[in-house]
C-alpha cells in the first residue's frame, strides 16, 4: 500500500489585502463567487492521490529543492531486494501531464533499482517557474532544471527514459551532461524530425480527421490548452470530448488529474509553445544535432507506437547517423504516441530488457544488435515483433488522429 503523499503547501486563494488591511470594492463584492475555471493547488493534489491510490507498491514523495523557491516533484520507489539495486531509472514525462502518465508502468519497472519518476518545472506539482520566450533558452533551462534536480536528489549516473517532450529534453539533457547517462530511452520522441516544406505540410494535414484539424489549429494559434483554460466549468467535458482517446487510454481518474494539470499557471505550456513549430516539429530538431552533439559512447533505444501520428521513421534516421554506437528501435503494434498506457505489458517487458542489457553490459557491445534477434527477445513473441519495422499496411486508420 502506497504511502500517504505530503501535503500540499499552503495556498493563496483568497483575494489579495493591501498593507492597510482593506480590501478594494472590487475584491470584497466578488470574493463569494467561484472561480471561474474549477481548479486550485488543492484539487490538483486531490486528484493526482486519486490516482496514486492505485499503487500497489511503495513510494515516496519528496520536492527536490533546484533554486530558490522552486521544487520538483519527484516520487521515488526502492527495490523490491535494495542489497542488489543496479543502476536506477529516471522517467521524465511528456507535454500536457506530469509523472503520472507512468502510472501503468511504475508498480513493473522497479523490482530490481530504484526509480525516480518527476514533473518538469511548469508542470505537474512542480513549481511553475517563468521560461524565457525563445527555443534555444527554454530547451536550456529545463535541461538545467533536471541536472540540478539529479544534484539535489543525490543521483549519480542513471538510465534516463523520456516521452515525447521528456524524450526530446532527455537527449538534449544527455548532450550536455553525458557523464550521467548511461543509456537513453526515447519513447515516441517529439521534436526529432525535420519539419517538412510547406507543400508536404499541408499533405499530411489533410489526412488527418477535421476534429483533428480543428484541434491542431488552436494549439498551432494559442497556448495548446489555452481553450480548456477559457471554457472555465466546462473544461472538463470539453477536454473528454475532443480527448475521448485518452480517456479510453487513461481512464476517467487520469482525465481529472491531466485536466487540474493543465488549467494552472501555463509556464511549461508556454516554454513547448516557444519550442514547437506547428506543434508535431521542434524549432530546433534533434535530427539536425544528435549525429554531432550526443556522445557515440552513449547506448540509445528507441521505442515507437506504430499509429503514432509522431514520424516513427526517425529512429532509423538516428541509426545511420550512429553506426558505429549502438541504437535499438522497438515498434509496438496497437499502439499509438502514448505507447506506455495503450499496451503497458509490452512496453514494460521492453524496459525491463534495456536495463537488464544494461546490467550485464551488454548495451556496450555495437555487435551486439547484429544477430537477427538481440537475447532479450528469445522465447518472446510480443519483444521479438516489436523488432520488425511497419509496413505502410501496419497503420491503423487511426494514425491520423492524435492518439
Amino acid at each position: 500500500m502506497a504511502s500517504k503523499p505530503s501535503p500540499a503547501a499552503e495556498l493563496a486563494t483568497a483575494p489579495a489585502v493591501p498593507l492597510n488591511g482593506k480590501q478594494s470594492l472590487f475584491a470584497r463584492l466578488f470574493r463569494w463567487l467561484p472561480s471561474w475555471k474549477p481548479t486550485s493547488e488543492a484539487l490538483l493534489e486531490e486528484a493526482e492521490t486519486l490516482v496514486l491510490k492505485d499503487f500497489k507498491s511503495e513510494y515516496r514523495d519528496s520536492c527536490v529543492p533546484i533554486g530558490p523557491n522552486v521544487v520538483v516533484r519527484t516520487i521515488t520507489m526502492e527495490p523490491e531486494q535494495p542489497e542488489h539495486e543496479r543502476l536506477p531509472l529516471v522517467m521524465v514525462h511528456g507535454f500536457g501531464t506530469g509523472f503520472l502518465q507512468f502510472h501503468k508502468n511504475m508498480d513493473h519497472l522497479h523490482s530490481q533499482r530504484r526509480l525516480f519518476a518527476i514533473d518538469l518545472p511548469g508542470f505537474g506539482r512542480s513549481t511553475r517557474v517563468p521560461f524565457t520566450p525563445d527555443a534555444q533558452s527554454a530547451e536550456e533551462e529545463f535541461v538545467d532544471s533536471i541536472e540540478k534536480w539529479r544534484q539535489g536528489a543525490g543521483v549519480d549516473r542513471f538510465i534516463l527514459l523520456g516521452h515525447s517532450l521528456g524524450a526530446f529534453l532527455a537527449c538534449a539533457y544527455t548532450m550536455k551532461y553525458p557523464s550521467q547517462v548511461r543509456h537513453l530511452i526515447l519513447v515516441d520522441p517529439w521534436g526529432f524530425a525535420i519539419p517538412p516544406c510547406e507543400a508536404e505540410l499541408k499533405e499530411k494535414f489533410s489526412q488527418f480527421s477535421f476534429r483533428t484539424r480543428m484541434l491542431w489549429n488552436v494549439v498551432n494559434k494559442f497556448k495548446p490548452f489555452a481553450s480548456i483554460r477559457a471554457a472555465g466549468p466546462w473544461g472538463p467535458d470539453i477536454l473528454n470530448r475532443w480527448r475521448p482517446d485518452l480517456r479510453r487510454t487513461f481512464g476517467d481518474k487520469f482525465m481529472n488529474y491531466a485536466y487540474h494539470c493543465n488549467v494552472q499557471k501555463p509556464s511549461g505550456e508556454a516554454a513547448f509553445f516557444h519550442m514547437q513549430y506547428n506543434f508535431g516539429w521542434a524549432k530546433r530538431p534533434m535530427l539536425a544535432r544528435i549525429e554531432t552533439q550526443l556522445s557515440g559512447e552513449t547506448p540509445v533505444t528507441m521505442i515507437y507506437g506504430i499509429r503514432s501520428w509522431l514520424d516513427n521513421g526517425s529512429g532509423e534516421k538516428v541509426r545511420a547517423c550512429r553506426p558505429n554506437s549502438y541504437v535499438d528501435i522497438h515498434y509496438v503494434r496497437d499502439a499509438g504516441h502514448h505507447i506506455h498506457a495503450q499496451q503497458p505489458d509490452t512496453f514494460n517487458k521492453i524496459v525491463n530488457g534495456v536495463c537488464s542489457l544494461v546490467d550485464k553490459g551488454e548495451d556496450l557491445r555495437v555487435d551486439y544488435l547484429s544477430g537477427a534477434v538481440a537475447a532479450d527477445c528469445e522465447g518472446d513473441d510480443d519483444l521479438r515483433a516489436t523488432r520488425i519495422p511497419p509496413s505502410p499496411e501496419d497503420r491503423s486508420p487511426e494514425w491520423t488522429r492524435i492518439s
